[in-house]
């Protein structure tokens, strides 16, 4: 048996105008989903005092790091990843104050508090040129940048950061 093509116009557009009435009736029920699911999940006071907790532990970090970490030579390897305890972080060519500045501000911009973050190294390339600003300046600016263009701080490189005035 043959379709005459009004028939068939009329069986293909009866077949999208299904998909299409299922397809909202899906969203529409991924929609309902999620607003329950909301409701059971705990956002109020308590995930605001854990956001606060780590802010102010970030900026106790940030206040009580003065001591400049020792600089390793140019050409030693790196550590093997074996060697480094859990939790410790390795610094090359940055100070602690640096440091904890930059775990801060990714834990602050990230939402995710400092103890669920795991930082394995922290290092200043040797050739970033830094004109009218400091350290702790230049390490906001590389972890916003990081944070914000989703790329990993080892992934990025830095020639100069320059503040200008007008």
């Amino acid at each position: 048996m043959e379709l005459t093509m009004p028939e068939a116009l009329n069986i293909s557009v009866t077949g999208f105008i299904v998909v299409f009435i299922v397809l909202i009736l899906l969203a529409l029920v991924i929609l309902v989903l999620s607003k329950l699911i909301g409701l059971f999940t705990p956002k109020g006071k308590d995930s605001k005092k854990k956001a606060e907790k780590a802010e102010k532990a970030a900026d106790t970090a940030v206040m009580k790091a003065d001591a400049p970490a020792p600089v390793p030579a140019a050409n030693t390897a790196a550590p093997a990843r074996a060697a480094i305890p859990f939790g410790s972080v390795e610094l090359y060519k940055t100070g602690e104050k640096t440091a904890a500045a930059v775990m801060a501000i990714i834990s602050h911009e990230t939402g995710i508090p400092l103890n669920r973050l795991d930082f394995k190294s922290i290092r200043l390339k040797d050739d970033l040129e830094l004109y009218k600003t400091d350290d702790k300046t230049a390490a906001a600016i590389m972890a916003i940048t990081s944070h914000q263009t989703k790329i990993p701080l080892d992934r990025l490189v830095f020639k100069s950061i320059k503040l200008i005035e007008k």
